[in-house]
């Protein structure tokens, strides 16, 4: 016990020179050594000791209320190792309070907790997706942490909300979920909503579905009454691809508004240029595929064809390939499809490869990243070791 608390008063006395730190005032507790946190941190985890559970509660609104993030995530991570799941209810109440930070730590403390429970969770999840417009925000974006299937009809709803943050939320929520026939059909749906970001939002994940009906769907989009719209649209029937997508574009070259000209030429530019790529990319010389390897990257997000040739290239015999091909997939959109294709390489025997995971995977998957640069701490190369370190300190 006494362990325990003494090393929740190292804690404390951290967050408390972070947040003096952050706000430029004086010091109010002296600074603590990254190793003596994290040995405080592992104390309190491994100590089991639910007694601080009201304390922590206590010390959680107390930082919610001073507006100190560092303070929060450090409480929301302890409470979460010693009380689990229960502390759910506390930590999604801490995520509606605005600190002005991005929520990072919170958020992936709570996607632990959601995964460890998910039929409670779900429950929670669900009864603040259906309360106040923060809650509902808070709600919506936890549904994307829960494993299974999504309650697309609360998603859809939200759709129509009058907040503009929630109606987004709801958008990336079926997103995630853009393969399941109800939350298709619910973002074809959304391309005649009354609001210009839904439909946008709305044609992007209909791209990514990557379903052969995906161009007709996206028809109505070609003659929508906003600029921007109309140019997503561009963009998703250039990463598509075919002969009917190419006819849209076509007519969006000739668009009315320039900048929706502009960018349809572009995408049309692009896809003809795509085939000498492909081919390179098949090309027995290692050095040439190499060469595809780097400019695939900007295509994989617009062409199937890309996506599966530089996918192929990820398994390639060739080292370097491989290495290129992870490099590749910094700049995509679409991380929920590439992030496990990465992660499949973590264990890559070439030390420039695994190095080139550390980088994209920290990149395209935070979550799933952290165990593997935990892992590459101990790695027999160097590099790959202090690559490890320093995603790991970001």
């Amino acid at each position: 016990m006494t362990d325990a608390r003494a090393a929740l008063a190292t804690v404390l006395r951290h967050a408390a020179a972070e947040f003096a730190e952050l706000t430029n005032g004086p010091l109010d507790a002296d600074p603590v050594e990254a190793g003596a946190l994290a040995a405080a941190l592992d104390a309190l985890a491994g100590s089991g000791d639910t007694s601080l559970v009201p304390e922590l509660h206590a010390h959680l609104a107390r930082f919610l209320d001073e507006g100190n993030p560092a303070g929060r995530d450090l409480i929301a991570s302890v409470l979460a190792a010693i009380a689990g799941p229960d502390a759910l209810p506390a930590l999604l109440e801490a995520a509606t309070h605005d600190l002005c930070d991005s929520q990072v730590d919170l958020d992936n403390t709570i996607a632990e907790l959601l995964r460890a429970d998910p039929s409670r969770g779900r429950r929670l999840v669900t009864e603040y997706a259906t309360d106040g417009t923060v809650e509902r925000r808070v709600g919506l974006h936890a549904f994307g942490h829960l494993p299974g299937p999504k309650d697309i009809d609360l998603l859809a709803a939200a759709l129509h909300d009058t907040d503009r943050s929630v109606r987004l939320s709801a958008a990336g929520q079926l997103d995630l979920a853009v393969r399941h026939d109800a939350a298709y059909a619910a973002l074809v749906e959304a391309l005649r909503s009354p609001f210009e970001e839904t439909r946008a939002a709305a044609v992007e994940s209909l791209r990514r579905s990557g379903r052969p009906g995906a161009v007709t769907d996206l028809t109505p989009a070609a003659d929508d009454p906003s600029p921007q719209v109309r140019a997503a649209a561009a963009n998703a029937l250039g990463r598509l691809g075919g002969a009917a997508a190419v006819a849209l574009l076509r007519r969006l070259a000739d668009d009315t508004e320039r900048s929706v000209r502009e960018h349809a030429r572009a995408v049309l530019a692009r896809l003809d240029d795509l085939g000498p790529l492909l081919a390179l990319a098949a090309d027995p010389a290692p050095g040439n595929r190499l060469s595809a390897a780097k400019a695939l990257g900007a295509a994989v997000d617009a062409d199937p064809l890309a996506a599966r040739r530089l996918a192929e290239l990820l398994r390639d015999d060739v080292a370097a390939v491989r290495a290129e091909a992870v490099s590749a997939l910094f700049a995509t959109r679409d991380r929920e499809r590439w992030a496990p294709l990465v992660l499949g390489l973590a264990d890559d025997p070439d030390p420039v490869v695994r190095q080139r995971v550390a980088v994209i995977l920290s990149h395209l998957d935070r979550v799933a990243a952290v165990p593997v640069l935990r892992r590459y701490m101990s790695d027999k190369d160097p590099t790959v070791r202090w690559v490890a370190s320093t995603r790991l300190a970001q």
